[in-house]
């Protein structure tokens, strides 16, 4: 840890200005503490052998302190005031940093090593305790690597109006990336059009052919209405990637979307009713239901833009119908008629 206070007087001091000539305690659990000062590693505190500090920083990886060290230089720059490392007595828990601007107070923890999502939600709650804004920032270990759909929904909070994660580059500074991908699988990516739907339609001719279960609830309600499920409008293959967290295709969802304005039109609230029917992510700092929320406000951006529905005071109505299909080579065939007059118009 950086921070730590004098037996003598209790105040607090970082550890690049203190002195070996002085008796230094933790400011969480009160154990003595030892100055590590040398010519490689940064200077830092460290509990003594035997402590047991519940708190305690132990471990911290010089990636970790040349970071958060570096945080705190560049944040006393845009903030009122910077705190590092303060003991929050209230909840027993020591944030890497705390920043203010006006009268807002926001926690940073700047990760670099493994954490569980319980112990992110755990610390989130308990800084949201005091009404504190909390933004988890990742080091290097987490960009040298394909971050898997979990490890970032663990981090992602709502950043200008979008669904984002902060990183820390040494050449950039705090760098956020917007959470755009396919299925719940791909990185963290720039949103852009996708020009696949013909690689989407094989894929769920695959899982038809499978009999794979996925399916079979979408199949068997189509099944009643005398559909297929091969046969889902290209309108239901999505252009878009829409924000992380759900966990099986999109098309399954916005299909279930689509018949239920086919039978009327509804509003946001009872279209945000069908989206808790499938699974989804578990975050650490945000509420599944906020994530849905920008998930369905994207789709139906998405919709309006496309021609396909309309807002109409509250409610949500279909405008126009769409086009089924009895065949895989019937359905491809149409993308690519629509494909070649777009192609030559």
């Amino acid at each position: 840890m950086l921070i730590a206070k004098i037996i003598e007087n209790d105040q607090l001091i970082q550890a690049t200005q203190a002195s070996n000539s002085e008796i230094y305690y933790c400011p969480g659990c009160k154990a003595r503490v030892q100055l590590k000062k040398g010519n490689i590693n940064i200077p830092h505190f460290a509990h003594i052998n035997g402590s047991n500090c519940d708190v305690s920083a132990e471990g911290e990886t010089v990636n970790h302190l040349q970071g958060k060290l570096a945080l705190f230089t560049l944040l006393k720059q845009k903030y009122d005031e910077v705190r590092l490392e303060p003991w929050l007595s209230q909840i027993k828990q020591r944030p890497d940093l705390m920043v203010r601007k006006g009268k807002d107070w926001f926690v940073i923890e700047f990760q670099c090593a493994t954490i569980s999502l319980e112990k992110v939600r755990a610390r989130t709650k308990g800084y949201r305790q005091l009404n504190y804004k909390v933004i988890w920032i990742l080091g290097e270990n987490y960009q040298n690597k394909r971050l898997q759909a979990r490890t970032i929904a663990k981090f992602a909070i709502i950043y200008q109006q979008q669904l984002q994660v902060a990183f820390w580059q040494p050449t950039k500074g705090i760098v956020w990336q917007a959470w755009w991908q396919i299925d719940g699988k791909s990185r963290v990516l720039k949103r852009q059009m996708m020009a696949n739907q013909p690689q989407q339609l094989l894929k769920l001719q695959q899982a038809v052919m499978q009999s794979k279960p996925e399916v079979w609830p979408i199949q068997n309600e189509l099944y009643k209405i005398k559909r297929l499920v091969i046969g889902i409008p290209w309108e239901c293959h999505p252009q878009y990637s829409l924000p992380g967290g759900l966990k099986v295709a999109q098309w399954q969802v916005i299909i279930r979307v689509l018949l239920t304005l086919e039978k009327q039109p509804r509003t946001s609230f009872q279209l945000m009713k069908l989206l808790t029917e499938f699974p989804w992510q578990r975050f650490g700092c945000l509420s599944v239901k906020k994530v849905q929320k920008i998930w369905l406000n994207y789709l139906l951006d998405d919709l309006i833009s496309g021609g396909i529905i309309k807002r109409t005071g509250d409610r949500i109505v279909l405008v126009r119908t769409l086009k089924w299909f009895n065949t895989y080579q019937e359905k491809l065939q149409a993308k690519l008629k629509i494909d070649t007059t777009n192609f030559l118009s």
